[in-house]
């Protein structure tokens, strides 16, 4: 097996994207288990918050999200709030579960241009409290992955 040179320094493993029919009801059960604290939980959509002079990529939504810490990876579940979103979809066709793995990067502006020009397909850009993030769908590997601009270079 031949092993190409990746450019593509990654930070850290930002958390795991979990859709869920009830973000509500998810906590509920894992803090039945595990002590998990308060999770921060919020109502989100891309709409309100514009990427480099415009509202988003992909199709619009909204969501519920619930943050929760297990020791230094953080479960992100991820509750559909509007039909026909990228969320929506996920649990009509396979249910519940892992969405998405989400890496943590500094260098954005290298990263989406890199997997643009090798074909992967973006399926959502938009930011959050004014750090970019997007999802690809890679192949091989059947991945989504999220890339969020955590780290800026100094």
């Amino acid at each position: 097996m031949k092993l190409g040179n990746g450019s593509v320094p990654l930070t850290n493993l930002a958390h795991l994207g979990v859709v869920v029919k009830d973000a509500d009801k998810t906590v509920e059960f894992i803090s039945s288990i595990w002590d998990i604290g308060t999770p921060e939980i919020i109502e989100y959509s891309p709409l309100n918050e514009p990427v480099g002079g415009k509202s988003y990529a992909g199709k619009p939504f909204t969501m519920k999200v619930a943050f929760i810490k297990f020791g230094t990876l953080m479960v992100e579940l991820l509750q559909p709030t509007s039909p026909g979103s990228i969320y929506s979809d996920f649990i009509e066709s396979k249910g519940e579960g892992i969405h998405h793995i989400a890496w943590g990067i500094s260098n954005y502006d290298e990263v989406v241009p890199k997997l643009k020009k090798q074909g992967h397909k973006m399926l959502i850009e938009a930011s959050y409290k004014g750090e970019r993030w997007c999802y690809f769908d890679t192949t091989p590997g059947g991945m989504v992955l999220e890339f969020r601009e955590e780290y800026r270079k100094i």
